[in-house]
């Protein structure tokens, strides 16, 4: 049994994988360590784990994870990869490689592949028909971009995403709609206008959609994509695997 760690900017995702299936999954806002032991303790079984942080790295926490788990590894620029990085790795976070990963695991290759990653921030990553990561590009998300225009300005509202769950109008009648369907569009018309771009040269392009605001643009966005929810920890755990296999065929 694996354990993935995936501590992101605001909260952290843990789940327990028997193979490629998800057994169970916790989140919190950041993993302590008494946590990780009730969880490594409740899982006797686990032989395996992984942790990734887009932040600064829990050292005890990864003490912890080697004290009780035999194969354990912490993701960073040097941790071998199942598909080929295009990209300077001391800057790229193990967020967007692992989505990166996971996409092209489902894909099976063959097909150009384009992954949106929707949380604090919103990534756009490529994966080439071969398995190339060809590098990606960083946006202000969903729920970041109304908090920029509250900061910022001196009279505009703080909206929350709550606010706008539900549906948003066209064009606000007053600021805080406006600032709702400003943001939303916005967004949707970024995510539309980069499929469209790539599809003009990959028409058989495969779109992944995934993050903590995914479900809500799924339904907003004009394209075709595939909504995966836990695409990080998909690829967290292939990277996991394929560590694993590699020290075991260098025994």
């Amino acid at each position: 049994m694996n354990l993935v760690i995936d501590q992101g900017n605001s909260i952290c995702k843990v789940a327990i994988y028997e193979g490629d299936i998800m057994v169970c999954n916790y989140a919190f806002p950041r993993l302590s360590l008494m946590d990780a032991k009730d969880i490594i303790l409740e899982y006797p079984d686990l032989k395996r784990a992984i942790y990734s942080s887009v932040g600064g790295v829990d050292k005890y926490l990864i003490r912890l994870l080697k004290d009780y788990i035999p194969f354990t590894i912490a993701v960073d620029k040097d941790t071998p990869m199942p598909i080929r990085v295009n990209y300077d790795r001391s800057t790229l976070g193990s967020d967007r490689l692992a989505v990166a990963v996971a996409a092209f695991e489902l894909t099976g290759g063959g097909r150009e592949i384009f992954v949106i990653d929707s949380g604090t921030a919103i990534t756009y990553e490529r994966v080439s028909a071969d398995g190339v990561y060809l590098g990606g590009n960083i946006s202000p998300g969903f729920q970041t971009r109304f908090k920029a225009l509250h900061h910022f300005t001196s009279r505009l509202p703080l909206v929350e995403y709550s606010d706008v769950a539900e549906g948003y109008s066209p064009f606000g009648s007053n600021t805080r709609e406006a600032i709702e369907s400003g943001v939303t569009r916005g967004l949707v018309y970024e995510i539309d206008g980069y499929i469209d771009d790539l599809r003009m040269t990959h028409p058989d392009l495969v779109v992944y959609l995934t993050g903590g605001d995914s479900q809500y643009f799924e339904c907003k966005i004009k394209n075709d994509i595939t909504v995966v929810k836990d695409l990080v920890l998909l690829g967290l755990n292939r990277i996991l695997e394929y560590n694993y296999n590699h020290a075991q065929e260098n025994n």
